[in-house]
């Protein structure tokens, strides 16, 4: 089963430390962009392009550190090839870039996300306790993205917009992240009372 083996279930919590690390980076630049949008975009541009290419670099260790028969399980090295060429791109295109803000950041949190229901659903046979929860949050977390990318509030300002829902989204990921961990911990200990 997926939880029995120990390295799937250690490579999973990695990838939900790494997701608390990127929701915490996200909201500081949700709450600077309240402050000062306008000369904080092209710099929040190069500064993601280069924490891209160091998480790709991180991601693709990770991929590389995981035994052979357990890479089926890990999304790693795709993860790490976007992150590099997200990375690459940021610092030759930061205008155009720049331009297309709300296409970029919701799709990163519908990609995100479709990869947290796909773990949803891979959790549901052992972890019933929590693979409803993370399958409602990722859900959500979907929607908004979807909300970012075609920005169905054109009157609002584009900064608190964005601002408003990469907090909301990061928030609700930070949740199930704990969800997630304070599942695993209950998995662990029910399993070591049975053995």
């Amino acid at each position: 089963m997926l939880l029995e083996d120990k390295s799937v279930l250690e490579s999973i919590k990695k990838r939900i430390w790494f997701s608390f690390v990127a929701s915490i980076l996200l909201i500081i630049f949700a709450v600077v962009l309240f402050i000062n949008p306008d000369n904080f975009i092209p710099t929040a541009i190069n500064v993601f392009g280069y924490v891209a290419i160091f998480l790709g670099i991180l991601n693709l260790v990770f991929y590389f550190r995981i035994p052979r028969e357990n890479r089926i399980y890990s999304k790693n090295l795709s993860t790490s090839i976007l992150l590099i060429l997200f990375g690459i791109i940021a610092f030759i295109e930061t205008a155009i870039l720049q331009e297309m803000m709300t296409i970029l950041l919701g799709g990163y949190v519908i990609f995100r996300n479709a990869f947290r229901i796909e773990m949803a659903f891979n959790l549901q046979d052992r972890a019933r306790n929590i693979w409803l929860s993370c399958l409602a949050i990722s859900g959500i977390n979907l929607i908004l993205g979807f909300l970012i990318v075609i920005n169905p509030f054109p009157d609002l300002s584009i900064n608190w917009y964005l601002g408003i829902m990469l907090i909301i989204s990061e928030a609700l990921l930070i949740l199930e992240n704990i969800l997630l961990l304070i599942g695993f911990r209950k998995y662990k200990n029910h399993e070591e009372v049975v053995a």
